[in-house]
């Protein structure tokens, strides 16, 4: 059994997978020893109470200012062709005032997501794009889901048997806190007009059971990381745009930390790697 940050969540609440039966027989259904207590099929009209739960889960997680997902985007990016893994409770275990904040439909005794990160396979063999990382950490703090996020995600991925893990995320998100916690990420794009936020970064990285088992805070685990070169202002998009065409003209930067404040700014440690 992986030894994490809060292993009180292991010991207190189930894992859960959506998936079609197909796609199930390629998953790890009992990643670093941890069994799956949940199976959810999205073609099953069983399922559909949950599914709604998770799109809940999404709205409670980003607020107003995330990119909200219809069903259909859960459904079409996530559920079909991939999987949605995370920790849940029984319904019969959440607190009158829980219930409510999730909207709870009468009489459901089902689990409630409290994570979940969603990744999609991607045509390289391995190979995933990481669409959604989801937590409640924020809004249950009497729980003390801490570290709930990065373990989700940590455990999904070596659930979906990843080799190699990509993934898209604005310079000012607060998620790279987590996914820089994976050790050091490739970048292959700074600046992404491609998106409907242009100052997002594509990274990468390859998968290893030691960077899992690090970010999910396994006291055993210390990744080594390189010095930075330079640092990137989480603002400074003339920045982002000249490192990205240096990017296309064959150069290579990678994410070595996290964020940091100086000077009042915040601020990526980069080093160019090629």
């Amino acid at each position: 059994m992986i030894h994490t940050a809060n292993d009180a969540i292991i010991q207190d609440y189930g894992t859960f997978v959506v998936g079609t039966r197909a796609n199930l027989e390629h998953l790890d259904r009992s990643p670093f020893g941890l069994d799956l207590r949940w199976e959810l099929d999205p073609t099953r009209q069983e399922s559909a109470t949950f599914l709604a739960l998770l799109q809940r889960l999404d709205a409670l997680t980003f607020g107003p200012e995330g990119m909200p997902m219809d069903l259909w985007v859960f459904y079409d990016c996530a559920e079909l062709p991939g999987f949605i893994y995370g920790f849940a409770i029984e319904a019969s275990r959440m607190t009158t005032h829980e219930r409510v904040i999730f909207d709870l439909p009468v009489g459901y005794d089902g689990p409630v997501p409290l994570s979940m990160y969603i990744a999609i396979p991607m045509a390289e063999p391995g190979a995933w794009f990481g669409h959604n990382l989801a937590s409640l950490n924020l809004t249950f703090p009497e729980r003390r889901l801490q570290a709930l996020g990065t373990m989700t995600k940590a455990m999904a991925i070596k659930a979906y048997r990843t080799e190699r893990l990509f993934g898209a995320t604005q310079w000012t998100s607060r998620a790279l806190y987590i996914h820089t916690k994976f050790g050091v990420l490739d970048l292959h794009t700074t600046w992404t007009p491609a998106h409907s936020i242009p100052a997002t970064l594509t990274y990468a990285f390859d998968v290893t059971e030691e960077k899992l088992r690090a970010a999910a805070g396994d006291p055993a685990v210390r990744l080594e990381r390189p010095e930075p070169d330079f640092y990137l202002d989480a603002e400074d998009t003339d920045g982002m745009q000249a490192l990205q065409a240096q990017i296309e003209g064959g150069a290579a930067f990678q994410l070595v930390g996290p964020p940091s404040v100086q000077r009042g700014r915040t601020v990526h440690p980069l080093r160019r790697s090629g």
